[in-house]
């Protein structure tokens, strides 16, 4: 991961500590973002267009940083379906236990302007060849050359299969509450086996 700069830092913990003390994303201010910074107002415009691209920006650095804080761990797992079971645990672990992580599920599943800032960001790591798809693709490629993948099925696709099967576990986990009949640990072995059975010879 490219160092950050530390004005562009002190931003990003701006926002992530604002939204730990339970502000709601889409009422954050720059003004409340650079207050909690420590940087005055228009240094914000020296490094980003709008409030929407610095809270974008400030919650994919803080999901990109646990991932990258994980993958390690998840390097540890020897093949595809160890590496996918993981993924699946480790969404639910961040659920729980994150406020930031929980925001950025819901922001995906909206139709606001931060959402689309939100997607907009991550087409551009996508290009940019790094991210949670960059290690999604990764585990897909590993798992094709183990012969763990089926041979028929191009990389590329099993890569779209885990990305449709894990934000459908992000959808479930943003509205579980509204869907009490189906237990969380059901919800992810179901999907998660799911995705093996399509996926693994």
């Amino acid at each position: 991961m490219k160092e950050t700069r530390p004005k562009v830092l002190a931003l990003y913990r701006g926002v992530l500590e604002l939204l730990d003390e339970g502000a709601d994303v889409n009422s954050i201010k720059v003004s409340d973002i650079t207050a909690k910074a420590g940087i005055g107002k228009g240094t914000a415009y020296d490094y980003f267009k709008s409030r929407e691209e610095i809270i974008a920006c400030a919650l994919l650095y803080d999901v990109e940083q646990k991932i990258e804080e994980e993958k390690e761990e998840l390097d540890r797992r020897q093949g595809f379906s160890k590496k996918v079971i993981y993924a699946f645990d480790w969404m639910e672990r961040r659920f729980r236990e994150q406020k930031v992580f929980a925001q950025i599920l819901r922001l995906t599943t909206e139709g606001s302007g931060l959402s689309s800032t939100i997607l907009e960001e991550l087409q551009k790591r996508k290009k940019a060849g790094c991210g949670p798809l960059k290690i999604l693709m990764e585990m897909c490629q590993e798992g094709k050359s183990r012969g763990e993948i089926r041979q028929d099925i191009p990389t590329s696709a099993a890569c779209i299969a885990s990305v449709a099967n894990m934000a459908a576990f992000v959808m479930y986990l943003e509205k579980s509450e509204q869907m009490p009949e189906l237990d969380m640990g059901w919800m992810k072995e179901f999907l998660c086996k799911g995705l093996l059975n399509q996926l693994t010879a």
